[in-house]
């Protein structure tokens, strides 16, 4: 659908009323419900519902849909927040980067942040040990822009919304 190195897109403000909303808050908890299910939620008629769910996709509000996954019943013991700050960066070494971050099967989320840290991910390991190997295989890759790493192991999670 959209490339996945960009998934959030910075775009002009679409304009979005009561009803849009209403339907992007049943979307994201419930991405898998029919039309027919969204409509009866929400009380909006099914085609005004296909209407608006196509012109927000068209506008880019809605970019993708997707499952969210529980690691731990996939096998995956670490689920971990690995922040990195970059130094001697090049756009060249911050493609590399990206691209390697991006295409590794145990990191599930990337992103390029502000504050202290440069970029953000989450990784996900069968144990400590391949843990280990990816962190170490990523610091040795990419030792020359890499100057600091925190990892924090997300143990439980509360909240997950878009809206």
């Amino acid at each position: 659908m959209n490339n996945e190195k960009d998934l959030i897109k910075w775009e002009k403000s679409a304009k979005l009323d009561e009803k849009d909303m209403k339907i992007l808050k049943i979307l994201d908890k419930h991405a898998r419900y029919s039309i027919a299910e969204i409509s009866k939620k929400t009380g909006i008629q099914r085609d005004s519902v296909i209407y608006r769910i196509k012109k927000m996709e068209e506008k880019s509000v809605i970019r993708f849909y997707h499952a969210v996954l529980n690691p731990s019943a996939l096998g995956y013991e670490i689920y971990a927040d690995v922040n990195f700050v970059l130094h001697n960066l090049t756009p060249e070494k911050e493609e590399k980067l990206l691209d390697y971050l991006i295409s590794h099967k145990n990191i599930v989320y990337v992103a390029k942040v502000t504050g202290k840290w440069d970029l953000v991910t989450y990784t996900i390991a069968k144990n400590l040990k391949e843990f280990d190997e990816i962190l170490t295989e990523i610091r040795m890759r990419f030792s020359g822009i890499i100057k600091e790493y925190e990892t924090a192991s997300i143990l439980q999670e509360y909240k997950y919304a878009q809206i």
